[in-house]
């Protein structure tokens, strides 16, 4: 994983070590994401009006995800300074993961896009030839040069050559959702999109969707629809194979999932961690050749997913 395209997600090793994210509430932008005393997801900022649009943007983005919505808090201010609670609005995936670091190498920014928009089922490693089959398969869609992007889009960032570079949520010109490197020392959070772009230079004029090839990393935009939605609606064949083989990955990802995200807060799953993960391997194998053998979108996915988590192991 040291090749061209992975650089930008994967970063020098020297870095491993440097947070990419600011202490809790520390954004550098106008709107700064903390927790209260109850541990719920408070933004702040300098007027409620601001404050409010990223609250509706977010429910926007979890009615897309189709998580039933609350009302939002009330917006209080002290001082400067005002506070609204966003815990009833925002996605189940992203009140759970906001500042939360894995505990093991391995879940990355392409990973966390995919898993907010529920196209993935864990969080994990996930290689840029996954990410970009996603992008093109037919749950995603370009955002048009003239449409006005939409909470919980997709911003893929592409080089020159169109490899990926970095993947995260867009949410308002405030806020995104981003985990910014597979290190440990990089968590999920809700942060400046300008955060992001300080991480993962683009110049301003390649930030829009539609930008020139021109861009040396330019925006690429994706409307994407939860694989749970695109299965309800294909109409696919059925296959006697694929149902047996997708509930073996499935087992393998939470398990695998499981050990690299809870790897220091439960230091007990490191006891009989590697021959766990051995197991996993053993049975993805087979899955892994079966899945070689077959053509379409489903058996192309399991085994992209398969090889991504056969990674995953070697990270941990």
């Amino acid at each position: 994983m040291t090749s061209k395209r992975n650089i930008f997600c994967f970063v020098l090793l020297a870095l491993a070590a440097a947070p990419c994210f600011a202490a809790e509430g520390g954004l550098r932008a106008a709107v700064s994401v903390g927790r209260d005393g109850d541990g719920a997801l408070l933004l702040s900022g300098a007027d409620c009006g601001t404050l409010e649009r990223q609250a509706a943007a977010l429910g926007a983005w979890r009615t897309r995800l189709h998580e039933e919505t609350g009302a939002t808090g009330v917006c209080r201010c002290a001082g400067e300074t005002c506070e609204l609670r966003v815990a009833s609005v925002a996605p189940d995936f992203v009140n759970r993961m906001h500042g939360v670091k894995a505990g093991r190498w391995g879940p990355n920014c392409w990973d966390t896009a995919l898993v907010s928009d529920k196209i993935l089922s864990a969080p994990s490693f996930t290689s840029p030839e996954e990410m970009a089959f996603w992008m093109k398969s037919p749950l995603c869609r370009a955002v048009g040069v003239r449409e006005v992007p939409r909470p919980g889009d997709i911003i893929a960032l592409r080089d020159q050559a169109g490899e990926e570079v970095h993947g995260f949520i867009y949410l308002t010109e405030e806020l995104s959702f981003s985990k910014n490197y597979l290190t440990v020392a990089a968590p999920y959070a809700l942060q400046s999109p300008d955060d992001v772009y300080a991480e993962f230079p683009v110049d301003k004029e390649c930030r829009n969707p539609g930008s020139s090839a021109a861009c040396a990393v330019r925006s690429d935009y994706f409307r994407c629809s939860t694989l749970q939605d695109y299965l309800a609606t294909a109409n696919l064949p059925a296959d006697v194979d694929y149902p047996g083989a997708a509930a073996v990955v499935s087992e393998a990802e939470r398990t695998i999932s499981d050990i690299a995200m809870r790897w220091k807060t439960n230091p007990e799953i490191q006891n009989n961690a590697q021959a766990v993960l051995a197991s996993k391997k053993e049975a993805l194998l087979p899955v892994r050749d079966l899945s070689s053998r077959h053509s379409g979108l489903l058996w192309t996915a399991l085994t992209l997913r398969i090889d991504s988590l056969l990674h995953q192991i070697d990270l941990i």
